[in-house]
């Protein structure tokens, strides 16, 4: 018998990277509402799963010099069960990346919301950086692969896609498909289109990624940089917002496979090709903890040695 093709439809919301307003509750106010404008226009468009940025439920996007405004929202809460009654009523996934608090643990996770309305996942961003762990967010110890009614999906939070192991684990894993929410500004173009591609070749797997966009003619270099965008399993780019604030809507499907001959002696789908040929026995360097003490104690020296230099300058 043959099999039927695992067809889906995929938004993602590409907000406004500014929210401006008189007071922390209005700025806030807005954010909510222009969150729930694209949940409700991703319900319309029929998609089963829609994805936002990182840090989605924060107007400041976590670039906020008032660390004050850091206000998380508990999981579950009023936030997390408005999202499931718009999941509810268009019988569509949520995944919503939030400043949040779970179980008393404070991070940057992604909640994963069903067409049900009920939370089935929670993401634990796995390499917050370091202001963000001086805020006090902890970091997930986790990369689980989350199995839909359509196919398995895996989260990469931002600074999570700097490390290649992050998604060829969620492959190993089974994903169907890998979803990247970020917040990424200043780093620019270059990095934008090597590290995206990058993961998609090394997977061959479609990425969905989430960031920020900007009202026309407001965007410059140093500017969270936009580009919600589909990479296709080739990594070519398929679909890309720019800068724009808007709402990407597309249909894949999953059954559809890069095919080629890497590493066999016959064309296979790329992202088994992948699995199957590793040799994870020869990779146990990757596991070296030591190597990372080694290099955090460099780092911590090369950070003491700057702080006597400016310390001598200011005393000259």
């Amino acid at each position: 018998m043959t099999r039927m093709a695992r067809h889906v439809r995929i938004s993602a919301a590409q907000m406004p990277a500014e929210i401006t307003g008189g007071s922390f509750a209005e700025k806030q106010r807005k954010n909510h509402s222009e969150i729930r404008r694209m949940l409700l226009l991703a319900g319309r468009r029929g998609s089963d799963l829609v994805l936002f940025g990182e840090y989605a439920n924060l107007h400041h996007r976590a670039r906020s010099k008032k660390k004050r405004e850091y206000v998380p929202d508990p999981i579950p809460g009023e936030f997390t069960r408005a999202l499931s009654r718009i999941a509810r009523r268009f019988h569509m996934y949520v995944a919503m990346p939030i400043l949040g608090t779970l179980n008393g643990a404070l991070s940057s996770y992604v909640v994963l919301i069903d067409r049900e309305g009920d939370i089935v996942g929670c993401y634990a961003k796995s390499h917050p950086t370091l202001p963000e762990q001086r805020l006090g967010m902890k970091p997930g110890n986790q990369l689980p692969v989350y199995h839909l009614d359509f196919g398995a999906i895996g989260f990469m939070t931002c600074m999570d896609i700097e490390y290649p192991e992050v998604a060829l684990s969620l492959l190993i894993k089974g994903a169907d498909l890998l979803l990247f929410p970020h917040v990424q500004g200043g780093w620019g173009e270059l990095d934008w289109e090597i590290r995206y591609r990058a993961r998609a070749v090394d997977t061959g797997l479609y990425i969905v990624s989430a960031c920020y966009g900007y009202p026309p003619g407001v965007w410059m270099p140093g500017k969270m940089i936009g580009r919600t965008s589909l990479v296709g399993r080739d990594g070519l780019i398929l679909a890309d917002l720019g800068r724009s604030i808007d709402l990407l809507t597309v249909d894949l499907d999953l059954d559809t496979k890069r095919i080629s001959n890497f590493f066999f002696d016959r064309p296979h789908d790329r992202a088994l090709a992948v699995v199957a040929s590793r040799r994870p026995e020869i990779y146990q360097d990757l596991l070296d903890l030591q190597a990372k003490r080694n290099a955090l104690e460099r780092i911590r020296q090369q950070a003491a040695s700057r702080g006597r230099t400016r310390r001598t300058r200011r005393n000259a």
